[in-house]
């Protein structure tokens, strides 16, 4: 399945939540006693994301993958995958209802 199908496969569905996959590019993955959460290089890290202050940092390079609300905050976490089709194939296996 291509990007474009992905999309085509969402606008079948009564939901309002559209595919969002980015280019290749870096991320934070931080490991905190919270769980483990994925935010693209360009996010400001500091302490106050994680409240007891302790929390590992790591820095990978991907494509991001989830859903998203044109125009409401409304999204899934970013997932962080090697290849574009490794995305691809998430979103459609964990979101679409075949």
């Amino acid at each position: 399945m291509t990007y474009d199908e992905l999309c085509e496969e969402y606008a079948k569905t009564d939901s309002f939540m559209e595919p969002q996959i980015t280019n290749e590019t870096s991320w934070w993955l931080i490991e905190s006693n919270y769980g483990d959460s994925t935010f693209p290089d360009d996010d400001r890290l500091d302490s106050q994301q994680m409240p007891d202050g302790k929390w590992y940092a790591d820095k990978i390079t991907g494509y991001g993958a989830r859903l998203s609300a044109p125009g409401y905050l409304d999204c899934t976490d970013w997932c962080v995958f090697d290849t574009e089709q490794e995305a691809i194939d998430y979103l459609a296996e964990t979101y679409l209802e075949y």
